[in-house]
């Protein structure tokens, strides 16, 4: 489970540091609209990392189904 658990947070903190980087390219400016982009991109940018080690766990949950011997 803890390969999941680092794979979430490598593809959070990558997701994280791409939004950033692309939206100090986009975004100049402080203002409340701005906020809330960066509030709702950080909220999808965490369910899209979970989402991801679940589709990984997933993947590896049928491989290993795949392996088990099966009754006639």
């Amino acid at each position: 489970m803890s390969k999941y658990i680092g794979i979430f947070f490598v593809y959070l903190f990558i997701g994280i540091i791409l939004y950033f980087v692309s939206g100090s390219f986009l975004m100049t400016g402080d203002n409340a609209a701005e906020e809330a982009i960066n509030t709702f991109g950080f909220i999808i940018i965490v369910f899209l990392s979970f989402l991801i080690a679940q589709m990984y766990y997933l993947i590896h949950s049928i491989c290993l189904l795949s392996y088990l011997p099966r009754k006639l």
